[in-house]
């Protein structure tokens, strides 16, 4: 009996793994100096909200993030992904099962911060630090403008239920 991935190819969720002990790094985490610091530091610019990206683009890459985030604590149900990703993500997404518990204390997540930006014509990718359950989580959307519409098609995240 062969068994089936834990994930498709549109979701993934990356299971949590703690740093080694400080003596088992073998040098990974050592940082090695870059150089002597530039002559003249680069100079200051004015750099307005929208510039460079699209106003649609980034409210959509935040409520992606917030819907997300809110489905992956259990606040929010999965259904309601409907018109900002596609069907491949909403159906993973619903067999995720929150983390909130049942009769608890409910804690709001929160999205720490959010960068975005676009590989290519058609293509955002948006990154988010939040925190779930008092836990900090790392996630990672691609969203791609089909038929008139930015729609989330794939996303990464380190948040388990």
């Amino acid at each position: 009996m062969r068994r089936r991935p834990a994930t498709s190819s549109a979701v993934r969720i990356i299971r949590y793994r703690a740093a080694p002990p400080s003596g088992e790094t073998r040098g990974a985490l050592a940082l090695r100096p870059s150089g002597p610091p530039p002559a003249r530091p680069p100079r200051l610019r004015l750099v307005r909200p929208a510039d460079g990206m699209d106003a649609e683009l980034q409210a959509v890459a935040e409520a992606a993030v917030r819907l997300i985030v809110e489905i992956l604590a259990g606040t929010r149900p999965a259904a309601q992904l409907s018109l900002i990703a596609v069907p491949a993500v909403r159906r993973e997404m619903a067999r995720h099962r929150g983390t909130q518990s049942r009769g608890g204390r409910v804690v709001p997540p929160k999205v720490l911060s959010t960068r975005l930006q676009r590989p290519a014509p058609g293509v955002a990718e948006t990154t988010a630090v939040v925190v779930i359950s008092g836990r900090a989580h790392a996630l990672a959307l691609r969203l791609e403008h089909t038929r008139g519409r930015w729609r989330c098609t794939a996303l990464e995240t380190t948040a388990t239920s």
